[in-house]
This record gives C-alpha cells, sequence and structure tokens, in this order.
C-alpha cells in the first residue's frame, strides 16, 4: 500500500499509541475509583496490544519508525490532566481526542492492501471502540468498556 500520506499516516499509528498508553497509565494512577482504574487498564491494555500489532506490521512489511519521544512526553502530562478531571469532562475530552484519529485510520483502511486488511481493520476497530467506550460513559450505559475487552479477547462479564 502506497499513497502520499501512507508514511506519515504509519507514524500517527506509533504517535497515537504511545501517547494513548502514557495518557491511559497516568490517568489510571491518579484515578481513586477502583471501577475506572480498572477501565483506564483495559484502556491502556489495548494501546499496548495494538502497539505490538504494529511493531508486528513493520516487522513484517520491512519498514521501520522513529520512538515518538514528544508524544510520549504529552501522553504522559496529559494523563495526569485527564486523572484528575472530573470523569464526564475526561470523557468527553477522550472522545474529542479519538475523532482526530479515526479519519486517518479509516484512510489506512480503505487503501490497504488484501494482505494489510486485517491489520488496519483492526487498527480502525480499536480506536473506534475506545471512542465507543467515552461516549458510553457519558450516556452511563452498562457495559460501556464491552468494545474493548472483546478486542482484548476478554469476555463482557
Amino acid at each position: 500500500m502506497r499513497y502520499p500520506q501512507y508514511r506519515s499516516d504509519l507514524h500517527h499509528i506509533h504517535q497515537s499509541e504511545v501517547y494513548g498508553a502514557n495518557v491511559f497509565r497516568m490517568a489510571g494512577h491518579l484515578t481513586f475509583s477502583p471501577k475506572k482504574k480498572q477501565q483506564w487498564a483495559l484502556l491502556y491494555d489495548l494501546e499496548i496490544q495494538t502497539l505490538k500489532r504494529f511493531f508486528t506490521y513493520l516487522d513484517e512489511t520491512g519498514q521501520q519508525d522513529s520512538h515518538p519521544l514528544i508524544w510520549s512526553l504529552k501522553g504522559y502530562l496529559e494523563g495526569i490532566i485527564l486523572g484528575l478531571l472530573p470523569w464526564s469532562l475526561a470523557m468527553s475530552l477522550l472522545a474529542k481526542e479519538t475523532q482526530s484519529f479515526v479519519s486517518i485510520w479509516h484512510r489506512l483502511k480503505i487503501n490497504s492492501e488484501d494482505s494489510e486488511k486485517e491489520f488496519f481493520d483492526y487498527i480502525y476497530a480499536h480506536e473506534k471502540a475506545i471512542e465507543g467506550f467515552a461516549k458510553r460513559e457519558l450516556k452511563q450505559e452498562k457495559n460501556s468498556i464491552g468494545a474493548v475487552r472483546s478486542l482484548l479477547g476478554l469476555s463482557n462479564c
């Protein structure tokens, strides 16, 4: 797969997953509620799983990418802020932040070759799962984390 934004879009995956993992880790450390700690931990696990799949994709396609140090630091700082904010505001910000990546992941998905389709479908689904979690939390729906758990291969109990 090659199109003008491909390398930049691929690097955005790396940035996003490193950033997200650090956001979710820090927010989880600062949250007092055991339920919310568990939710942050599941989001962190999803980012780590996705990061591993990203590195596997790079290996399989003979590509490299540089570590996004600025995004890593940004994730730590914003995770501290997110962990200290009221839950509804944190979820609003999370839902909004995911939307900035959905269009990039969609472009990767629609431009993927058959051999890459599963990977880029997963990348897109993972972002939609995080976005869906935040939106369901805002509506106070039950099992808001279900799609995240599903991508992690966990039961929804």
